[in-house]
């Protein structure tokens, strides 16, 4: 198992996001765009992982625009990374006042060579790959769920 934490994740979605978009980034970093409403208590920590997929984690700036980084997209850049790996990403919001760092994120990767997915599974991913636009991917997969129903 590889442990990356804040920094290592950092270092390699800037290479795969300057692969990517064929840019590279300016400024890369973790924000918090969580309402810290009055409901919530001071020392909180809000903790998020893959199951909230959609969780903006960082801003991303180029020369001349600024875009979110949710986290469904540090997992595919982290997948990217680490080809047929099994992804956990942490991201921990500390909502306490004297917190010496307010966002935190970590990653857990572990290879399993045995992994056998089913034609749903593999048509969620395709779908996926499609609306990210990697063909690599894609074709990988598709070439999968070929054999699959061959």
């Amino acid at each position: 198992m590889i442990k990356l934490n804040t920094q290592g994740i950092m270092e390699i979605l800037n290479k795969q996001i300057t692969r990517f978009f064929e840019a590279e980034p300016v400024l890369l970093e973790l924000t918090r765009d969580i309402q810290n409403g009055q409901d919530m208590e001071a020392g909180q920590t809000l903790h998020f992982s893959n199951p909230h997929y959609w969780v903006k984690v960082m801003d991303c700036s180029f020369e001349s625009y600024v875009r979110p980084v949710i986290l469904c997209e540090v997992i595919y850049f982290l997948k990217k990374e680490y080809m047929d790996a099994d992804v956990e990403v942490n991201v921990d919001f500390d909502l306490s006042e004297n917190a010496e760092e307010r966002i935190t994120i970590s990653a857990n990767i572990t290879f399993n060579d045995q992994v056998e997915l089913e034609r749903g599974e593999l048509n969620n991913l395709i779908d996926l790959a499609l609306q990210l636009k990697d063909r690599e991917w894609f074709e990988e997969l598709t070439n999968r769920y070929n054999g699959i129903t061959a």
